[in-house]
């Protein structure tokens, strides 16, 4: 009986379509692997590999992008899935290291021993010669190599691979993650692909940390997730089976993939769970949309939030229509060039209001963090002497807490009371803040209790949060004088009272010029 492994260099008759389906597998792995990779089902036996809709797109995510992080719910085969891309790279590209690290040697050499399978099953004429063929490396005649180690904080180190893989990061002591990532981060630019999988294991971490960057993009990594209810064969009487199992806390961490902390959130976790983002229905000059229907007989609020642009902060525009408080668009910019920003500014207050068929037009009150580079968003503003009369157009006010200074000073005291406005409207008014955007869950998910006030955890950035609370500004001045805002701000601070509100002095936010800067 031949051996499974073949001889380096040794001769292969190929059919023409050999070639072909050769030259398929070279050019695409998810071809190859659905074509030509077995592995072993514990009950069937040895059965062609099976590629689910969101494991092609883990392959596509690791195939198209350098850095990868996968967090995946418990047993969707995302260790599997790359490492049979370790095994189509070294099997079709020369002089590759591939190196796969995974929490212990054991396991380590498990996923080796997939690849081993795998690679034994292929028909020979597919299969590159091995020089080299143990238990936890494998040298190919192309001069590609794959090797199998337990994580330390030396994995990567000393060595140039062309891919890392390493499996369950989150499970490595806190002391492995910090040594290795201070090792392997300077290289990660100069070097070949990396990709990190793991199920969640807390979210003080490495693994949280880089998952929360890669959402934010305020690294390099491109995020893919993968949910238990995205396997066909999964449904609720699994996830009941599962939850009987491993009880509430495990299930919401290795099967709803949620990063369970001990910190202290602005919004109740479990208000946040129940919250579901949408697609925009439209996009354009860098704002996201939540409705077709703008302009006409309607009042918006719009806070701003200018950022550095330095990579890790981004300027946020956020959009609630009033009373409605409906998250209606939502701009993120991450760039230093404020004439851009006040250019796009301008395009969406010009948007806003732009008349309907009955050439009614809606009202909009707007304003902007100036802390430091929002001075420079003063000075466009105060120096613009365009024709269209700069931000200040029909039916467009600039609400500044300052009468000498445009704009809104977020300092200490007020960011506090900013934050503990925005959990009060989404977690006890009656009509609560409808948040829409993704982004903006995403970072109510990560911004914690820290020093007295609340910031983004590590990794995470809070800027959009930051816009919010120059939305909940405006809507602090409004209850000074509009009737509806006024019993929006009473409900949330106390909704169980009895005492009647003060009645404010008017009905429409428009009538008062009280709040805006005349310049």
């Amino acid at each position: 009986m031949d051996s499974p492994i073949k001889r380096p260099y040794q001769e292969s008759e190929y059919s023409p379509e050999n070639i072909q389906d050769l030259q398929r597998c070279a050019r695409d792995p998810i071809f190859f692997i659905e074509n030509y990779v077995m592995v072993q089902h514990p009950t069937k036996g040895t059965v062609p590999m099976q590629l689910y809709d969101y494991q092609k797109e883990m392959l596509r995510a690791v195939h198209e992008n350098k850095d990868t992080i996968i967090l995946a719910s418990r047993q969707m085969g995302k260790t599997t899935v790359v490492a049979m891309y370790i095994l189509w790279m070294t099997c079709f590209k020369p002089d590759k290291l591939c190196i796969l690290a995974s929490k212990a040697m054991n396991h380590a050499t498990e996923i080796m021993a997939r690849i081993k399978y795998a690679y034994e099953q292929l028909p020979n004429w597919l299969k590159p010669g091995c020089r080299y063929y143990s238990r936890t490396s494998i040298e190919f005649e192309n001069g590609s190599k794959i090797k199998s180690e337990a994580t330390s904080e030396k994995t990567g180190r000393g060595s140039s691979p062309s891919f890392l893989m390493i499996d369950e990061i989150a499970f490595l002591s806190k002391r492995i993650q910090d040594e290795m990532w201070a090792s392997l981060a300077p290289s990660l630019s100069t070097g070949g692909k990396f990709v990190i999988t793991s199920t969640p294991n807390g979210d003080g971490d490495l693994f949280a940390t880089l998952w929360r960057g890669a959402n934010a993009r305020t690294n390099n990594f491109h995020p893919i997730k993968a949910m238990w209810y995205q396997h066909p064969d999964r449904g609720q009487e699994y996830y009941a089976e599962m939850l009987g199992k491993l009880g509430q806390l495990k299930c919401r961490q290795e099967l709803d993939c949620e990063f369970i902390s001990s910190d202290a959130l602005l919004i109740s976790s479990l208000t946040l769970h129940n919250i579901r983002p949408q697609l925009p229905c439209s996009e354009n000059m860098g704002f996201k949309f939540w409705t077709d229907r703008l302009g006409g007989a309607r009042q918006y609020l719009v806070g701003i939030d200018v950022a550095t642009g330095n990579g890790t902060d981004f300027t946020v525009a956020e959009v609630f229509e009033f009373p409605s408080l409906t998250q209606v668009a939502e701009m993120r910019l991450n760039t230093v060039n404020v004439p851009l920003i006040y250019a796009k500014i301008k395009w969406l207050l010009k948007t806003l209001t732009m008349p309907d068929d009955r050439g009614q037009r809606a009202e909009v009150l707007w304003s902007f963090e100036r802390n430091g580079v929002g001075e420079a968003l003063v000075a466009m503003i105060q120096n613009d002497d365009g024709a269209d009369g700069g931000v200040f157009i029909d039916n467009v006010e600039l609400y500044s807490d300052n009468p000498q200074r445009l704009g809104c000073w977020t300092s200490g005291a007020s960011k506090l009371q900013c934050c503990m406005q925005i959990k009060q409207f989404i977690e006890k008014t009656v009509s609560p803040l409808e948040i829409k955007s993704d982004v903006l869950l995403e970072e109510l998910k990560n911004f914690i209790a820290a020093g007295g006030s609340y910031r983004a955890r590590a990794g995470a950035t809070d800027d959009a949060v930051m816009a919010l609370a120059i939305v909940m500004k405006l809507i602090t001045r409004l209850s000074t004088y509009d009737t509806t805002a006024h019993k929006l701000v009473y409900a949330a601070v106390d909704p169980d009272s009895d005492a009647p509100p003060e009645p404010p002095v008017s009905d429409s936010f428009g009538d008062d010029p009280a709040p805006f800067v005349i310049l």
